[in-house]
């Protein structure tokens, strides 16, 4: 059993935080975790990475029918930054390519809305995961329940949200299961399988340790 020296000269706070289960457990507050992640070099990283990922959204892309289907590479910066930053650089470098996407956007922002919340749908989920089980296994689990998520709320968005917002028709089932989905897959699979290789050798450089 653990006990905290000299109680008589600690705070009542700090007190709190001495004696846990026979165990020091210190806390960590709301701030204190939202300064660790907005540090000046996070910062920076979140707006190299969001700069990238918009450059990605816009090339090199290709094109499905219907035209507002497009594959590109745009979430792997997403997903790059949300491992190793964590949740909040990832939405916000996703916020940060919508939003340029926005000034020559062919949709009127209905699309960049769409990817918004798509992305984070595979990103938050990923990241919880990985959280847990940081090892190649785990990476593999925590992308393949992104992917999962991402293929569920992809097929959501395009039938009330996508279709309805630029064709003024709501898709058929059929149409969601032969057309939505598939598409999705892969692009889950892509996005996937590129973060899963990708991200190790270039662990040093998302974390600054070079």
């Amino acid at each position: 059993m653990i006990l905290c020296a000299s109680m008589r000269h600690v705070s009542a706070p700090e007190k709190r935080n001495c004696f846990r289960g026979g165990a020091y457990f210190k806390e960590d507050t709301s701030m204190q975790k939202k300064q660790r992640v907005l540090t000046p070099q996070n910062m920076t990283r979140i707006a190299i990475l969001g700069a990238i990922a918009s450059v990605l959204f816009m090339w090199p892309e290709i094109t499905i029918i219907p035209p507002f289907y497009k594959l590109d590479l745009s979430t792997l910066p997403t997903m790059l930054g949300a491992f190793s930053m964590g949740i909040a650089p990832g939405v916000l470098i996703v916020a940060i390519k919508d939003l340029i996407g926005l000034t020559h956007s062919g949709t009127a922002g209905v699309g960049e809305l769409a990817d918004f919340i798509m992305t984070c749908a595979m990103l938050i989920p990923a990241v919880l995961v990985y959280r847990r089980n940081k090892t190649r296994k785990g990476a593999l689990i925590s992308l393949a329940v992104g992917s999962g998520a991402m293929i569920v709320v992809s097929a959501l968005v395009n039938a009330f949200l996508l279709f309805p917002l630029l064709t003024g028709e709501v898709p058929t089932l059929e149409f969601i299961i032969t057309a939505t989905v598939p598409f999705n897959v892969l692009k889950a699979v892509v996005i996937s399988a590129i973060t899963y290789f990708v991200y190790k050798p270039l662990s040093p450089v998302l974390h600054g340790r070079r």
